[in-house]
């Protein structure tokens, strides 16, 4: 149970990486293929867990929302890298290879970039919400100003301020002609007016007359102006209460601005005035970037693999396989002869590859029939030398030295032994 769960294990691998694991281990390329599966592995609960944070922060959808968009996201962004790291490369050549990173590129990039930045609006989450605090006071207040300055309502006030105004103007003007009116009445009474006569006479009664008319003009303005005053106090007080609840509902809006594009501008700004989060935010962009990249790179830069070479040489025979068919439906008139040559023609190259293969097969058998047929006759050998040495210790008298009476006969012994 337990080799079946590591075979599954390693079998998970080669199958991540998109190749066939039979292929991949006949050819002795498994331990390159499983790295790469591991990598495309990697780089998918990469994806997955960086859609789910950024679907989470930007939108605010709930999590079940949240985790079918990054599941989609991490099936296509491992489809893409199972497909990039089993591909074949066609031809060798730096710019080929480097061709091959293009739709990876195109998609890592931006993706990189984006993640990198709601890792940001995650990160330097509480230096985000002080500056949208201090965004939301400029905010407000730049429209209260507005509002008390440029509304209707403010118009309206301004109307009626100015014509307060014009009626205090009025009321100063006539109250200011008095005194002189009634300096020249009473200079005229006394004698020293412009008629040099002592009393009341006809020109001081016109004086009087323009005194009286000055006195009403001034009367008549402070009627109006305490009258009509009043009216436009009443009115400015109403506007300055409507002005100031239009302000009030204006802060308010402004402080429920906290979404994906305020955050985004109070990122601006921190980013702006401090450069180490400026330094941070760079670096993540790099990580993010670089990460999605991972499988991608090591298929581009390692060396052509044996499974690679397989791969084009079947892809060769295919394409010949086709040609000839296309070779043969052009030169025969018979569409159904066309068809039974290029089968025929598909038939030899499988033919041809199961040749091989069994050729293959032989040779491996034929080498463990060699080895052991030399390991048996080498096993023999020592078996008839181990017998003749124990046969010619039992033929020799007790106690007489071997090498002096038996050398000659033990050596050919031996000889004959070890001859095959």
């Amino acid at each position: 149970m337990s080799s079946t769960k590591a075979r599954f294990r390693l079998h998970l691998f080669l199958r991540a990486s998109g190749v066939d694991p039979g292929e991949a281990i006949f050819w002795g390329e498994a331990g390159r293929y499983r790295v790469f599966g591991a990598l495309v592995l990697f780089t998918t609960l990469m994806a997955t867990a960086t859609m789910f944070w950024a679907v989470t922060i930007a939108t605010e959808a709930p999590p079940q929302v949240a985790l079918a968009v990054s599941l989609i996201w991490g099936f296509g962004i491992f489809q893409i890298d199972r497909w990039l790291v089993s591909a074949h490369v066609e031809r060798d050549g730096v710019l080929h290879r480097l061709w091959l990173l293009v739709p990876r590129l195109a998609i890592a990039v931006p993706m990189g970039l984006l993640i990198a930045w709601f890792a940001m609006l995650g990160v330097g989450a509480k230096e985000i919400q002080q500056q949208l605090d201090m965004d939301r006071l400029r905010d407000a207040s730049a429209i209260s100003a507005q509002v008390r300055d440029s509304s209707e309502l403010a118009n309206q006030r301004t109307t009626l301020l100015a014509e307060k105004k014009d009626l205090q103007a009025e009321y100063d003007r006539a109250a200011a002609a008095i005194p002189a009116l009634q300096r020249a009445f009473d200079e005229e009474c006394n004698g020293t007016g412009g008629t040099r006569t002592p009393g009341c006479g006809p020109i001081a009664q016109v004086k009087l007359g323009d005194l009286n008319a000055g006195k009403a003009a001034r009367d008549t303005a402070l009627r109006r102006l305490t009258i009509r005053g009043a009216e436009i106090d009443a009115a400015v007080q109403q506007l300055d209460r409507r002005i100031a609840a239009s302000a009030d509902q204006a802060s308010v809006s402004t402080a429920h601005n906290d979404g994906i594009f305020a955050r985004r501008a109070a990122l601006a700004s921190v980013l702006a005035t401090d450069p180490e989060a400026r330094q941070l935010y760079h670096l993540l962009e790099i990580v993010f970037v670089v990460v999605d990249l991972v499988p991608a790179v090591a298929k581009v830069f390692s060396p052509v693999s044996l499974v690679d070479i397989a791969k084009r040489h079947r892809r060769g025979r295919a394409q010949e396989e086709l040609a000839a068919a296309t070779t043969a439906e052009r030169d025969s008139p018979d569409v159904h002869a066309a068809l039974i040559y290029a089968a025929s023609q598909r038939a030899e190259s499988l033919r041809a590859q199961a040749d091989a293969r069994r050729a293959l097969d032989a040779a491996y058998l034929a080498n463990r029939e060699f080895l052991r047929r030399e390991a048996e006759h080498r096993a023999a050998e020592h078996a008839a030398m181990l017998q003749a040495e124990r046969g010619l210790h039992r033929a020799l008298p007790h106690g007489r030295p071997v090498g002096r009476a038996t050398s000659g006969r033990t050596r050919r012994r031996r000889r004959a032994a070890r001859t095959p």
